[in-house]
């Protein structure tokens, strides 16, 4: 290490651990994939294999020249309870947190509610919760939004909805 901190070695160490280990469980599921007659070079778990070589070839060598900037250090601050308890506390964050929330609680939804009850609900929860309109604009442009949608997908595209 040259002693010196460079700017964006710390995210760039952070960007390597994982590509590290995303590359693992790539090439790990690509092993896990069926072999057609014992030969591994027709399978089609070969091409996510090489990828995922290659993104922890390409992983180790961030991880090294970060590594030579200071970035371990710098990823041990940034990642280090001050800030974490900053980000974690931060309004943004939280609203984050609630739409990705309100998106599973759609996606889990359409399982059981039909696709044009369930897009109007969550448009209408998400428009009420970001206060984008009055209720009365969001009732209409959610069940306008989710009509559209289902005619296109079922009556344009043929693609039945569920």
């Amino acid at each position: 290490m040259t002693g010196r901190v460079h700017k964006g070695s710390g995210a760039d160490y952070i960007s390597a651990v994982c590509l590290i280990v995303f590359g693992a469980a790539f090439a790990t599921a690509a092993l896990r994939m069926r072999v057609f007659n014992n030969s591994f070079l027709v399978s089609p778990g070969l091409f996510p294999l090489i990828l995922g070589g290659v993104f922890i070839l390409l992983g180790f060598l961030l991880l090294r020249s970060a590594a030579k900037r200071g970035g371990k250090d710098q990823a041990l601050h940034v990642l280090g309870k001050e800030n974490l308890t900053a980000f974690f506390s931060s309004p943004k964050v939280r609203k984050g947190t609630v739409l990705l929330l309100l998106v599973i609680a759609y996606v889990a939804a359409v399982a059981y509610i039909p696709f044009l009850w369930a897009t109007a609900g969550y448009l209408i929860v998400t428009f009420l919760y970001l206060k984008a309109m009055k209720l009365h604009w969001s009732i209409l442009l959610a069940f306008a939004a989710a009509w559209v949608i289902t005619a296109a997908f079922r009556d344009l595209f043929r693609i039945p909805m569920p």
